[in-house]
């Protein structure tokens, strides 16, 4: 209780206690800098695949226009399926996938995208469309068939 408790306050408030430049260095070290603007910085938003840029009068937001599987993966999930991280299944893992296979490509996708257990709403990505989150749990399961 304690935990889920913790998790959903970081979850809440850590967007507001997080600073840019920090922001700056998670996107760096995750291979994702400069993907996300913010007004008059330039950036190379619209040379990502599937990713548009909506203006407002405050600021420059990535907006997703149906971004693939693996970029959805690449931008989100990854930074806890390449590592772990929570109990999260590791990609191409056999193991650690085979007693969620079982539940299949829908309830998988309805657990990513409304959050489980340790797993928060969407992985985070938090401008992630229902089919972008379905095609990035396809991604993670297309991974266990390759070899």
């Amino acid at each position: 209780m304690k935990q889920t408790i913790i998790i959903t306050a970081l979850i809440l408030f850590a967007p507001n206690l997080i600073s840019d430049s920090y922001e700056d260095e998670v996107r760096k070290r995750l291979g994702l800098k400069g993907q996300i603007c913010k007004q008059d910085e330039s950036c190379g938003v619209k040379s990502m695949p599937g990713v548009g840029v909506k203006s407002n009068k405050t600021e420059l937001v990535a907006v997703s226009e149906g971004r693939d599987g693996k970029t959805v993966y690449d931008l989100g999930c990854a930074a806890c399926h390449n590592a772990g991280l929570a109990g999260a299944p590791l990609l191409g893992d056999q193991a650690q996938w085979a007693s969620r296979l079982d539940k299949g490509l829908q309830t998988l996708t309805d657990n990513a995208y409304n959050g489980y257990n340790a797993m928060p709403a969407k992985g985070l990505c938090m401008d992630c469309t229902r089919e972008e989150i379905e095609q990035s749990v396809q991604y993670m399961l297309d991974a266990l068939t390759v070899n």
